[in-house]
């Protein structure tokens, strides 16, 4: 249910990860009545999968709550997602929190991880939180049915 009380459709997609932007609604990320306060100001955040489900909300809720975001998205997979969060992110921001920026990158990947965390420390000074969310989530019906191969070992 949405928070009007409508029920929402299901959503299928045949590749991981997902699009928010191919969804039919649009899922909702943040609501409305939620009032700030400033909770996280003066922070630097990065929000590892914050471009879409869970990641974009929590980045829009940081900058809502005064922090300078920095999230990373898969290029080539992510880029509309990224560009659309990137500009909510904009217009929720804090005068006080710079402007957040979108990293691509493949965090499977050591290199990658320091890159990142290299480019928001030369952005911004500093890091104070880390939501390390990116993820793709596969079903299975016993943990058991999970090898190494299956999570990138």
């Amino acid at each position: 249910m949405d928070s009007d009380g409508r029920k929402m459709p299901p959503q299928k997609q045949e590749s991981q990860p997902g699009k928010e932007h191919a969804m039919n609604p649009n899922p909702q990320f943040s609501n409305p009545d939620y009032k700030p306060s400033n909770k996280l100001q003066g922070k630097v955040a990065i929000v590892t999968g914050g471009d879409s489900g869970i990641g974009r909300a929590v980045s829009h809720y940081f900058a809502q709550e005064g922090a300078t975001v920095a999230f990373t998205y898969v290029k080539g997979q992510e880029e509309t997602d990224a560009r659309d969060t990137l500009e909510m992110i904009k217009k929720v921001k804090t005068a006080d929190a710079k402007d957040p920026i979108a990293i691509a990158a493949d965090l499977g990947f050591d290199e990658n991880c320091r890159r990142v965390v290299e480019e928001v420390v030369k952005a911004y000074g500093r890091i104070d939180i880390l939501v390390n969310n990116a993820a793709e989530q596969y079903k299975t019906s016993s943990v058991e049915d999970i090898d190494e191969a299956r999570i990138g070992v």
